[in-house]
């Protein structure tokens, strides 16, 4: 429907587009700008116009034009081609300053929060929002940053981020949507879909591009580190949640930091050419990360030289370098013989193909998005996204009678992030989240519960500090929460403890917040304990209490603009939409058990949980409900698949969303030279069912899900039951989480193969 109603409004932006080119009489005299020609036409004509100089100044920042990681490159006044720039953030919010007219770009919860939900509408809503946001801001001549001149938004945008949550540790935790290949892949297949959505002339909104290409989860010695990676292991864990995000058809990568095998990602043809091109038949630009290519000269490959990196970079794949100018150095690489200029004309042609296919060099009003001004940006449809999206975010792990919570009664709000605003966001969600670079448009957890602790009091003590031992703060909390009928803990990591550049060392809650929140325990009071968080917490202390008093534990992740009013209506039952953990929550045990750099998924422990041996705080796909949900699953044979028809059985008093979950465990294979998952998700749905009603779902299972990634080092590298019946074949499971209990995967177990 919304689609429909752009289509049906009929006036064009008053000014060009930022970056908009063949604006101009001259320009638009010229073929490349004459849409009448075939693309390829005009992308050669473009080409002839640009001297060897002036081709290699595409693919790096020009430093006098901007800031060097956002990436400015130089246009050609000659000819009508401005620059552009092209780093915009869009991993959780079109990245931007707000406008002159206050509205101020659609923040989401993080997407840690994302994944949890399983719900890919959501996650398509998201891009188509993000997407809509960032076309109406390119339009309406938007900053990237405010105060800094020339730094205007731009149509390539940079999100979502689908590394695995490999390890609880890593400092960029907060932007990945989990740990699952699977789910990750799809979330990423439709948030791309959203932000790429065409109108009726074939336009994108905007070109996406995928970070970080790939198994790029240490901060430590960034750009210097490689890991040994098998072959099983890329295939299995670090590359399939990419191959799902291609075929949604985003215009670019961005490869990453580390290195794997001694290979840097961003110099490496197998990856770049061999594998990633070979899964997206359009023409996929690759973006170094930033300063990735002027590294290079340091370990692993240690270049002799500037030129030398540039060449390893762009003959190895990589079109684009960002936040350095090695690539500078390309005219040398050509004439000593390093790099080709054929390859150097293949990069920049890459570019220009996007900026023609978003239509950047076709006349104003040729794109239905061109339409899209202030009134799209933060709109009140864009705001109910956000929040159903925040509603879906939050898991409620434990609930020993504490919830919903009563209005009108005494509630102490303790914690640091009780009282605090910026605290709540994600990593690349701070450009400029509320008018004047403030976060007053945040509401703080202490006051989304107070609004709805109506006729109530509801007291709040900060307690303690997220980090630091200063202990004068802790008395005051304490007696107010001795006085309260209920008490919410907020707990987490701030965004100076865990971020980019920074890894955790210890998964513990930092300071005293451990000791704080179990004082507030031994006072045999109701509790909810809320932890906010990137990287997963290890609370063993606090998973259980002492003594009968109600408890609960929900994690937030990070909610966000709009999380806090999410998490309050879901406290006292207003809301009931909670979502699933999306990663595996870890004994504190853990981080001396497995290395951070040990990228081996099945060795030792194992990492997630489909090789994790110990036994977690909380498994992946773990959550509960406020209500009691049953499912009775129907097997239907096929000759091609085998269909599950379910039904989901409300059983409780309030309306609720239900998340099922469908695993591959493969059985009786016998004798194997690798790895075998002990569990495998496979599919997954979202269900909203009323009170005391029931809703269906069905999952269509192909025999290419059930394919196991061997040992070989081999094209596909995978091996799959060649059909239903094979005597060697396998099983697979249906999982249903509800109120009554954690999640059993072999609670349900209809065979596909018996």
């Amino acid at each position: 429907a919304w689609a429909v109603a752009l289509a049906s409004v009929s006036c064009v932006t008053a000014r060009a587009p930022n970056w908009q080119g063949c604006v101009d009489s001259a320009a638009r005299s010229l073929p490349y700008c004459d849409t009448s020609l075939e693309l390829e036409a005009r992308l050669d004509d473009l080409m002839s116009r640009l001297t060897l100089e002036e081709k290699v100044n595409q693919l790096f920042p020009q430093l006098d034009l901007g800031d060097e990681c956002m990436t400015v490159t130089r246009g050609k006044k000659e000819i009508g081609l401005p620059p552009w720039m092209w780093l915009t953030e869009t991993n959780t919010v079109a990245s931007s300053a707000c406008t002159e007219e206050n509205s101020c770009a659609t923040t989401f919860v993080g997407p840690m929060g994302m994944g949890a939900s399983f719900n890919r509408t959501s996650w398509r809503l998201k891009g188509s929002v993000i997407g809509t946001e960032l076309r109406a801001l390119t339009n309406i001549g938007a900053a990237r940053v405010s105060g800094v001149s020339g730094m205007l938004v731009a149509l390539s945008a940079f999100g979502p981020n689908i590394n695995i949550a490999r390890d609880p540790r890593f400092g960029r935790n907060s932007e990945l949507p989990g740990e699952d290949p699977l789910m990750s892949g799809t979330y990423a297949y439709e948030m791309v879909s959203g932000m790429q959505e065409r109108d009726a002339h074939g336009y994108p909104k905007v070109a996406a591009f995928l970070k970080h290409f790939t198994a790029y989860s240490t901060e430590t010695n960034r750009g210097h580190d490689t890991y040994d990676i098998s072959a099983h292991d890329l295939f299995d864990t670090y590359l399939p949640q990419y191959e799902l995000g291609v075929r949604a058809g985003p215009f670019g990568v961005m490869c990453s930091y580390n290195g794997i095998n001694g290979q840097p990602s961003c110099a490496s043809g197998w990856l770049l050419n061999d594998i990633l091109r070979a899964w997206a038949p359009h023409a996929i630009v690759v973006t170094s990360d930033c300063g990735v290519v002027g590294l290079l000269t340091g370990p692993p490959v240690n270049a002799p030289d500037d030129t030398h990196a540039a060449a390893y970079a762009l003959m190895n794949g990589t079109d684009l370098e960002m936040g350095f100018d090695t690539f500078k150095n390309l005219p040398n690489a050509i004439q000593q013989g390093l790099a080709t200029e054929a390859r150097l004309d293949e990069a920049v042609r890459r570019l220009f193909r996007m900026h023609f296919l978003v239509g950047r060099f076709d006349p104003l009003g040729s794109s239905e998005w061109t339409a899209l001004g202030r009134e799209a940006i933060n709109s009140s449809r864009h705001q109910q996204v956000s929040y159903e999206a925040a509603l879906q975010s939050l898991v409620l792990l434990k609930n020993d009678r504490a919830l919903p919570l009563v209005a009108g009664r005494r509630i102490a709000v303790l914690g640091p992030q009780a009282v605090t605003r910026f605290g709540l966001l994600s990593n690349y969600a701070v450009d400029h989240i509320c008018v004047n670079g403030s976060y007053s448009c945040i509401h703080t957890v202490a006051e989304a519960i107070e609004a709805v602790n109506i006729g109530g009091s509801t007291v709040v003590q900060k307690g303690v500090d997220v980090g630091g031992n200063v202990t004068a703060g802790e008395q005051p909390a304490l007696d107010a929460a001795a006085g309260a009928r209920r008490r919410g803990a907020g707990a987490r990591h701030r965004q100076y403890v865990e971020h980019e550049a920074l890894d955790r060392t210890d998964t513990a809650l930092p300071g005293l917040q451990e000791a704080f929140a179990l004082s507030v325990l031994a006072l045999n009071k109701p509790v909810v304990l809320v932890l906010t968080n990137g990287g997963a917490l290890a609370i063993d202390a606090l998973v259980n209490r002492s003594g009968s008093a109600p408890y609960a534990i929900i994690e937030a992740f990070n909610p966000a603009t709009s999380g806090a009013r999410a998490l309050a209506a879901s406290l006292f039952g207003k809301e009931n939409r909670w979502g699933k953990l999306p990663i595996t929550m870890y004994p504190h045990s853990f981080i001396h058990e497995k290395a951070m750099t040990d990228y081996d998924m099945s060795s030792g422990v194992g990492r997630t949980y489909r090789y994790y041996k110990g036994a977690p705080l909380f498994p992946f796909g773990s959550g509960l409900s406020l209500t009691t949900f049953s499912m009775s699953c129907v097997q239907v044979s096929r000759t091609t698949s085998q269909r599950f028809e379910c039904t989901v059985r409300n059983l409780g008093a309030l309306d609720g969303d239900e998340v099922v979950l469908v695993y591959h465990v493969a059985a009786n294979i016998g004798a194997v030279d690798h790895p075998v998952p002990q569990r495998s998700l496979i599919d997954f749905a979202r269900v909203s069912c009323r009170a005391g009603a029931v809703a269906s779902v069905g999952f269509d299972v192909e025999l290419e899900q059930m394919k196991l990634v061997n040992g070989a080092v081999a094209e596909h590298c995978t091996q799959a039951p060649t059909d239903w019946s094979s005597a060697e074949a396998m099983a697979t499971r249906l999982a249903l989480t509800s109120q009554s209990s954690p999640p059993r995967p072999s609670s349900l177990e209809p065979s596909l193969c018996y």
